[in-house]
């Protein structure tokens, strides 16, 4: 069971009608922060450093380090690799995708009475990235069709004038194209065209798309230029694509079965907004040696599913069949784990700098809730007590640096992301991030260009039913181009 639950980490569901579970809430609480090339370059690591648009989202007590007004976008292109291996097959896919991971506005004015000076924000960061392909190859000897008829014939049975009223999502489709039937002698119970069939092909391809991102309010200030505060209202919100196709094919020689093929597709789209606040300090001991402090609030989503499924059946004399379900949709609320984030920097003058994050969140105490604006009647207890059960609280590492030699610049970064689940769970979801790039800095204008490299694993599902996973390595390699001008 536990495996089941786990099954492709938190990007995939197991079954549409299970759209809403502790992964869901998993996925959009494990945060990558992604934004401007220079951000990106040094892994994200700013919180003691500052004066820098994306590591607002961390600490927004860099505000108050700026010491002009500025203006950056930053394009960015996402390329996820895949190799996925069952049984010694081992298949490779991928998916690139294009948008913007940052653009945002800094207005700097001078103040008095110690305050050294008034910065206002407001900008967009990229979060996460949720584009993925994924497709796995195998055989089999047992159809996934025995699910559907698991299904059917659970507690005694049922008529066919209930399939439809009772699993519109499932086993209907199934019985709609002749895949299921009717039992000879005895109609509540049901068997499958692939029942005696051996080596039936099995291909599966899942396709994600979406991220993340969050659009900010932010006020810092800058205190006898010493210490820096800052405090953000933030609006993140969210697109998740979810497609799925998974396929069985029978042999040309096998007689035991008129059928040919069938593709079931699974489709989930999740939209939504949330709203959290975000506060954070810096605080200059020497001129070479900074402490920052952020700390963020939950954010309380909500969101919407809309999600459908189709069937389609090829027999081996070239007839065809398919059904669609009905559209189906779900609002509900998540709200995430709160964040504690401890920085500290070295100003190595016109050298350079070095910066360390270290964040802690505990994903136990993120929760899904009902929308009470929407009458639905859904019990989120086993799923909030799946998530305080196989989630614990983790820690985050951001280490990033930059050499200076003017008007040039060299970045290096590395992140650390913790393994969120328990230790009920065998698998190891931690993910690192490997980074670096390059820029040029003039007096009105800078230009900076970062690739990142991300490397984790999961596991892909073939057959939840059957507990049949796929073993995958993932890659994500990010380019991002930053222009910015400080007036």
């Amino acid at each position: 069971m536990k495996r089941l639950l786990f099954s492709f980490a938190y990007l995939m569901v197991a079954n549409i009608s299970l759209a809403q579970n502790e992964f869901d809430v998993l996925r959009y609480s494990n945060l990558d922060f992604y934004g401007e090339a220079r951000f990106n370059a040094m892994g994200g690591s700013f919180g003691a450093l500052g004066a820098n648009m994306s590591g607002l989202s961390i600490n927004p007590g860099g505000l108050g380090v700026y010491k002009s007004s500025d203006f950056s976008f930053t394009p960015s292109f996402h390329y996820n690799y895949t190799e996925s291996e069952l049984n010694g097959n081992l298949v490779s896919d991928g998916k690139l995708n294009f948008h913007f991971s940052n653009i945002g506005l800094v207005g700097n004015f001078r103040a008095g009475s110690g305050w050294e000076s008034i910065s206002l924000a407001i900008g967009y960061n990229r979060t996460s990235n949720y584009n993925t392909s994924i497709s796995v190859k195998s055989s089999t000897d047992s159809s996934a069709l025995g699910s559907y008829v698991n299904e059917l014939n659970a507690n005694g049975g049922i008529i066919e004038d209930d399939i439809f009223g009772a699993f519109p999502f499932s086993s209907s489709l199934a019985y709609q194209t002749f895949l299921v039937n009717p039992l000879s002698g005895n109609p509540l119970q049901y068997d499958h065209v692939f029942t005696n069939s051996t080596n039936l092909s099995q291909s599966t391809s899942y396709e994600t798309r979406g991220g993340s991102g969050e659009m900010y309010f932010a006020l810092g200030g800058n205190y006898n230029d010493k210490l820096y505060l800052g405090a953000l209202i933030g609006i993140p919100t969210v697109r998740y694509v979810y497609d799925r196709n998974y396929t069985e094919t029978s042999e040309n020689s096998d007689t035991l079965t008129e059928f040919d093929s069938f593709t079931i597709h699974d489709h989930v789209q999740t939209t939504g907004s949330g709203v959290n606040f975000k506060l954070g300090m810096i605080y200059k001991a020497t001129n070479w040696f900074r402490l920052g402090a952020a700390f963020h609030t939950p954010t309380l989503y909500s969101l919407a599913d809309e999600y459908d499924s189709s069937i389609n059946v090829e027999r081996k004399d070239g007839t065809t069949f398919s059904d669609k379900s009905p559209h189906g949709s779900f609002n509900y609320l998540v709200s995430t784990p709160y964040r504690f984030i401890g920085s500290a920097s070295i100003i190595m003058g016109n050298r350079g700098v070095i910066n360390i994050d270290y964040e802690i969140i505990d994903y136990s105490s993120a929760r899904l809730t009902q929308d009470s604006e929407y009458s639905s009647n859904a019990n989120f207890s086993i799923e909030n007590r799946n998530i305080k059960d196989n989630f614990t609280a983790t820690n985050n590492l951001r280490v990033g640096t930059e050499l200076r030699f003017d008007p040039f610049r060299v970045r290096f970064g590395y992140r650390l992301q913790g393994n969120p689940l328990s230790s009920n769970f065998s698998e190891d979801n931690s993910a690192t991030i490997y980074s670096g790039g390059i820029g040029i800095k003039e007096n009105g204008y800078y230009f900076d260009i970062a690739y990142s490299l991300k490397n984790f694993n999961s596991q892909t599902i073939v057959d939840a039913n059957q507990n049949v996973f796929a073993t995958t390595s993932l890659k994500d390699h990010y380019i991002t181009f930053t222009l910015g001008f400080r007036f």
